[in-house]
């Protein structure tokens, strides 16, 4: 027997906002069926992919994006249809729905030049700390942090590459402690320093440091 999680109207209301990264324009509910719920997500996730193959040829970073939340979106949405009750198939472990995804995601993207804690992002999906922690990375496939200084790397990409900001700027508007902090973290993630990743794409040489 299937098990689905019918998500409060509210939420309901907010997974139909648009969204500027990843989520396609939806009319917001009025009396959908479970049918029409289930459907949500799964128009996401095919919107989402269709984005990622317009961006594969220019931002293959936003590409990847596209993908990832796609691939955490329908694992959300086969965990709800499990017979194993509130579980991933085969694991054991416990997966975030996808309008836990959704709201989780959303919020650390709108919130990634501030302090971001797990506690405040486990309370929007009506969860404890631990267990939020442990249902993201079962989900999406990374620990929350991995996850939120990913998308700091990925917001520090954009900037490098269409502004000539000096990178201490960037790195404080992408949540970065400092420019040292966002090499390191850029380092890490991309394989080279920010600087040099900038020349690669051909940025203001005024603009430089490493």
């Amino acid at each position: 027997m299937d098990t689905y999680i019918r998500p409060s109207d509210d939420v309901l209301r907010e997974a139909a906002t648009p969204s500027a990264l990843f989520i396609p324009a939806i009319s917001p509910p009025s009396e959908r069926t479970l049918t029409d719920e289930r459907a949500l997500p799964l128009l996401s996730i095919v919107r989402l992919l269709d984005r990622a193959g317009e961006a594969l040829g220019r931002d293959k970073s936003g590409a990847h994006r596209h993908i990832q939340i796609a691939a955490a979106l329908l694992r959300a949405q086969s965990e709800s249809n499990s017979a194993q009750r509130g579980r991933l198939p085969g694991t054991g472990r416990r997966a975030l729905a996808p309008w836990q995804v959704d709201r989780a995601t959303r919020f650390i993207d709108a919130n990634l030049q501030k302090k971001i804690t797990i506690s405040d992002v486990a309370a929007l999906t009506r969860l404890s700390a631990s267990h939020f922690s442990r249902a993201f990375r079962a989900t999406v496939g990374e620990a929350p942090h991995a996850y939120i200084m990913r998308r700091r790397v990925e917001r520090a990409q954009r900037l490098i590459r269409v502004t000539n900001q000096p990178l201490v700027e960037i790195a404080l508007e992408c949540g970065f402690a400092d420019q040292a902090h966002l090499t390191k973290l850029f380092r890490r993630v991309v394989g080279i320093c920010p600087g040099a990743w900038r020349r690669m794409q051909g940025g203001d040489t005024r603009q430089l440091a490493a």
